[in-house]
């Protein structure tokens, strides 16, 4: 008799052993049909278990240790994970079934020569009976451009050991019904045997999506026995999977000869969806269904929340008809990823800008979905519109309104056209004659009857902070946020010298604590409604300069030279444009887009062309000085730090002008400041 089916043989209403075997997860607690209890699958972590632990198709993490050695060869930078179980809690014997984890995974040279992977788990029935387990895992892409390249492999190396504690019963055995007073043979002979056993995995990317995996574990049997043979037996792995940027679906089947001898055969249906964040964390659930031989059917379910290189994981699952009496398994994990962003974690924080981008500050019209005034069925509204005639451009919108509907776009316009003409029927002044924030008004206007409603919200914003006591201008500026769901950074009441002045002393308390980013960023925002403000230009130069963007700084400080009347003041310029010059020498003029700004009346574009740069030769150090920069400002990205993450991206263009990863980058974090 094997040891597991000797130790339910006791039938004691209390004993601890009794939760031992109810976790051989043999259908009935009281069986005496010969049952494996000693090295269950019994998963890792919590957010693999979450998913029913459906992993072998999947196989993206640290976890693949366990489940899928393949796997390691996609895993991009070292991780660490840690995780404490409570299995089958509430068992009314009080038994504590606990399971601990610790896995690492280190990609080796970068992942070029595949990734090693190191899993240490222990398993405690409450100090009765323990199993542990040493693992050492590799897995490696096959080599590309040869039939096999889509294929990754992996095996690995595990030191089972298990042993158990003297109990009262070892010293007086039972003979199936009545104690006999004499020792146990099997409880008083060995209580500890370890053995050594090989798992060996495969992952195929049929797409780049959709992926198959199979794993075997077990694949020597080990003879984990006390007194007499019990193999660990052998477990077979297939699955398939699809997974995008931030949802994964995957079905996979298991089958392992079962105590009776016949092949036990499981299926599993999981999913994991992610809500991601820029600057907030990303938050995970995830989910499964299973069903299977031997009355097997399980629920699990789980919940994730990630956040710079912290990602923090908790995983349910419950049997259904099998073992009752339990609150079900409770998993806890922390993981840790050492290293900069990869890939896909690159790509996702762009996405997740853009998006940002465009959800805030949309700046075309297919957003808004407004009917474009190009449209040749509104070319009478155009015209009066171009002419500032809104009342009239209304009027003849309506009469066109019943021929273009239904069409959403046409009723968005219309609530637009319809709110300027309440509140500016007509705009009779000459262009020539207005002031600047009578300018930005009509520019204002314009573009968010046109769906620029980023564009609009920032003219109509200067406008207002130029004429503060203008109350129908300040209640307009209200329906236009309230319409376009864009928040206007106003010039709050009490401040009487206009838009600029406040921008100006924004910059100036930024500047004096040292937060030239900031402040940079202030001044940008002038340069658009005022590009040749002299003031603001040699601000400009000096934050630039602080900044180590020297290139752009010289740039800066000739164009105020250029425009500079006073003598000393030009003299003065002119020495700090050689100065910037001297610390620039290779630098092109290369700005970002939407560094300096066109004027905006009248709609002009808000970026003007970037200056042409020549890239200078880069060696070895500055590649890797490059690589190490880039890892540290995608780093300070990811933690919302856009000012630093900004710091590194110049100092790769001080560098590599034309440094298009950098440029993107750079840009993106200037948008998303706007």
């Amino acid at each position: 008799m094997k040891f597991s089916a000797k130790l339910k043989s006791y039938r004691r209403k209390k004993s601890l052993l009794f939760a031992l075997a109810v976790f051989s997860l043999s259908p009935s607690p009281y069986t005496l049909a010969p049952v494996f209890a000693a090295f269950e699958d019994l998963g890792v972590g919590a957010r693999v278990p979450g998913m029913g632990n459906a992993f072998v198709a999947i196989a993206d993490d640290a976890s693949s240790v366990y489940y899928n050695p393949a796997g390691l060869a996609f895993v991009e930078r070292p991780k660490v994970m840690a995780s404490h179980s409570m299995l089958y809690s509430g068992l009314d014997d009080g038994s504590n079934l606990g399971l601990t984890n610790l896995v690492i995974a280190a990609p080796i040279w970068g992942g070029r020569l595949g990734t090693a992977g190191f899993l240490w788990s222990q398993f405690s029935l409450s100090g009765v009976y323990t199993e542990s387990a040493l693992q050492a895992s590799y897995g490696f892409r096959l080599p590309k451009n040869t039939p096999f390249e889509k294929f990754a492999a992996g095996a690995s190396v595990k030191y089972l050991t298990h042993s158990f504690s003297r109990l009262d019963e070892s010293y007086n055995a039972m003979d199936g019904i009545y104690a006999t007073g004499e020792g146990d043979p099997v409880l008083m002979g060995k209580n500890s045997k370890s053995a050594i056993d090989i798992d060996a995995g495969l992952v195929y990317n049929l797409t780049k999506r959709y992926t198959i995996g199979a794993a075997v574990m077990n694949i020597r049997q080990a003879d984990v026995g006390f007194a007499s043979a019990d193999p660990v037996p052998m477990k077979m792995r297939l699955g398939g999977s699809y997974k995008s940027l931030w949802m994964i679906m995957t079905a996979e089947a298991r089958m392992q000869k079962g105590p009776a001898g016949k092949l036990d055969k499981d299926f599993i249906f999981a999913a994991e969806k992610v809500f991601p964040s820029l600057d907030r964390g990303d938050v995970g659930i995830r989910a499964s269904l299973g069903a299977g031989d031997r009355d097997f059917r399980q629920v699990t379910a789980g919940l994730s929340y990630k956040i710079n290189k912290i990602q923090f994981d908790y995983g349910f699952s419950i049997p259904l008809g099998t073992v009752r009496g339990t609150v079900g398994n409770h998993r806890l994990a922390l993981a840790y990823h050492f290293g900069s962003l990869t890939s896909d974690e690159q790509h996702a924080a762009q996405l997740l800008g853009e998006y940002k981008q465009l959800r805030e500050s949309p700046d075309y019209s297919g957003l808004r979905n407004t009917m474009n005034l190009n449209d040749p069925r509104l070319k009478d509204v155009k015209a009066l519109v171009n002419q500032e005639k809104y009342y009239a451009a209304n009027r003849t919108l309506m009469d066109k309104a019943n021929d273009l509907l239904p069409n959403a776009s046409v009723i968005n316009l219309v609530k637009r056209m319809g709110l300027v003409a309440a509140f500016y029927p007509s705009i009779p002044k000459d262009a020539a004659q207005r002031t600047p924030g009578e300018q930005m008004l009509s520019a204002g206007i314009q573009h968010f009857l046109r769906g620029y409603d980023a564009k609009a919200v920032r003219l109509l914003a200067f406008s207002q902070g130029e004429s503060p006591r203008d109350t129908a201008l300040s209640n307009f500026l209200d329906k236009v946020e309230e319409t376009s769901r864009i928040k206007a950074d106003r010039v709050p009441p009490g401040f009487n010298r206009g838009y600029v002045e406040y921008k100006l002393q924004e910059s100036d308390a930024l500047y004096a604590a040292k937060k030239y980013d900031d402040a940079l960023i202030k001044l940008q925002e002038i340069l658009e409604f005022d590009p040749g403000n002299i003031l603001v230009l040699k601000k400009t130069g000096s934050c630039n300069y602080l900044l180590g963007n020297y290139a752009q700084a010289r740039k800066n400080w000739e164009t105020a030279v250029k425009k500079e009347t006073d003598p000393a003041e030009k003299e003065k310029l002119t020495k700090m444009v050689s100065e910037a010059g001297k610390k620039a020498p290779g630098q092109g003029a290369w700005e970002p887009e939407g560094m300096e700004t066109g004027n905006l009346r009248g709609g002009e574009a808000l970026a003007a062309p970037a200056a042409a740069a020549e890239k200078p030769a880069t060696g070895s150090g500055n590649a890797r000085e490059i690589e190490k920069l880039y890892r540290t400002g995608a780093d300070y990205y990811t933690k919302g730090d856009y000012g630093k993450a900004a710091d590194n991206f110049r100092k790769i263009l001080t560098l590599d002008p034309e440094n298009s990863q950098a440029k993107k980058a750079l840009e993106r974090i200037i948008r998303l400041s706007r």
